[in-house]
């Protein structure tokens, strides 16, 4: 598929579909792996020259609107788990490689995985770096940098974003 049709088909048609349920269903359609009951509000999708299928969504995972998914490295989100609004969910970072930048020399490019668990809320705004990882029953605060791990039932926020608490959950 080509370049310019995939951007057609993720960032331009999708937000016109009228439900986040078909938004759900059309990125099945297009290679994620989409459990049932999936809801996904406009997205924006980048690095959208890898395959959609680095996309997983477990059964009853909400995905809120304005979210940037890179997909650079797989993306999973966990059953019953949710992404607030605004987030971004970054699996790779690239100081200028594409354009020769003295910078990437220094900082060379990097992709890694973003793996978040069952259950796990991450809040407003909040942004998931390469390689970050948020274990089951765990809340990350609006507004949050993750980078790292974030252990189960834990309540973590901040830049960069800490474990304040343990949470009590019975599972």
């Amino acid at each position: 598929m080509s370049y310019c049709l995939k951007y057609f088909l993720l960032n331009i048609l999708s937000p016109l579909l009228p439900h986040p349920k078909i938004r759900a269903l059309w990125l099945k359609l297009l290679g994620a792996s989409i459990g049932e009951g999936v809801r996904i509000e406009n997205v924006r999708f980048i690095q959208i020259q890898y395959p959609v299928s680095n996309l997983q969504c477990g059964n009853n995972a909400f995905v809120g609107t304005n979210v940037v998914i890179d997909l650079s490295a797989q993306v999973s989100i966990g059953k019953n788990s949710l992404v607030g609004p605004g987030c971004s969910l970054l699996t790779h970072q690239d100081a200028g490689s594409f354009f020769d930048s003295r910078l990437s020399e220094i900082y060379p490019r990097h992709s890694e995985g973003i793996l978040i668990d069952e259950n796990v809320w991450i809040g407003a705004d909040s942004t998931l770096l390469p390689g970050s990882s948020i274990e089951k029953f765990s809340v990350v605060g609006a507004k949050s940098l993750v980078r790292g791990t974030i252990p189960a039932r834990a309540l973590a926020f901040g830049i960069p974003a800490t474990v304040k608490k343990i949470l009590v959950v019975d599972y």
